[in-house]
């Protein structure tokens, strides 16, 4: 077929894509037939966008689908993990401002998904004016902003000891944690040259660490804690370190484990080899807010 019977399918369906060079392409097309400017495929609704737009012109997520991998070979990023940055900070109860004049809104509710047809995901919001919206607009942090968040019942927060120095509103953590847990005696990823420059985001890096004889059983132990704490004559909201060198590996892996038990989230909690854990957790609706201070610091060498 030619490229303009290949464009008159495209738009006769509503897939083709526009360049900024004025022409339109067939979305199996990866760069324009005018000018080779490349494309990008968004994640979140599969619209195909030219690469001088980093986000999509559908839905605004900035995250092209190469970076969820292909599932029959294995995610590179978990679906969780990819509607976690889309969210970003934004929590039920708490309220956000998208950066324009008069834009502050609350959060009624986030539909996680993954959902049937588009959109795969939807939060839920309440602007000024008092109207709902749904959308599934991701977090930017270049122009998004906190106003107010609701208090958590459980905060994990994954750091990287080497990176004590640093400030930032986790700076002192540890000095405010009900639980502190302590990895760095397990092997440490780092000393592999392959997953050196990875993080928790990547497969790899988690399985690799979970792999790691000990760690579940840590985590498990871990989560009974934590349900300690919560059955307590005083429940209040509690925070949970997990601690490594680096704050890239095995902090962050087994910070996303214990959000994943502590949410009762078996399904996700069972990738990480602790879905009995999570069964305890089930029906509770705890709230549970996960925070990486330092995983996208550069790899310290030592």
């Amino acid at each position: 077929m030619t490229y303009e019977t290949d464009l008159a399918a495209a738009k006769r369906a509503r897939r083709a894509w526009g360049c900024p060079c004025g022409a339109d392409n067939p979305p199996h097309y990866d760069s324009c037939h005018d000018c080779q400017r490349p494309s990008w495929t968004c994640a979140n609704c599969g619209t195909v966008n030219s690469d001088a737009w980093s986000q999509c012109q559908e839905c605004e997520n900035s995250i092209p689908s190469e970076l969820l991998g292909d599932r029959d070979e294995g995610f590179e990023m978990t679906w969780e993990e990819f509607v976690a940055l889309q969210v970003g900070p934004r929590r039920v109860g708490g309220r956000y401002d998208h950066g324009y004049a008069d834009s502050e809104y609350e959060v009624l509710a986030i539909d996680r998904g993954p959902r049937e047809g588009w959109p795969s995901w939807q939060i839920t919001v309440r602007g000024r004016d008092g109207e709902k919206r749904e959308h599934c607009t991701g977090w930017d942090s270049r122009r998004d902003r906190v106003v107010a968040q609701p208090s958590a019942d459980v905060t994990i927060v994954s750091i990287g000891r080497l990176h004590d120095a640093a400030e930032g509103e986790y700076a002192d953590v540890l000095t405010r944690a009900t639980i502190a847990l302590d990895l760095r005696p397990f092997r440490d990823p780092h000393i592999r040259a392959d997953l050196r420059q990875l993080t928790a985001h990547d497969q790899v890096v988690r399985e690799t660490v979970m792999n790691t004889p000990g760690v579940r059983l840590l985590l498990a132990a871990t989560a009974l804690q934590i349900q300690g704490y919560l059955g307590g004559p005083a429940v209040a909201s509690m925070t949970v370190v997990t601690q490594c060198a680096g704050g890239r590996h095995r902090s962050a892996t087994a910070a996303m484990a214990l959000r994943s038990v502590v949410s009762g989230d078996i399904e996700q909690a069972a990738m990480y080899g602790l879905a009995d854990s999570a069964k305890a957790f089930t029906g509770r609706g705890l709230a549970v807010n996960l925070v990486h201070r330092d995983l996208e610091r550069d790899v310290v060498e030592r």
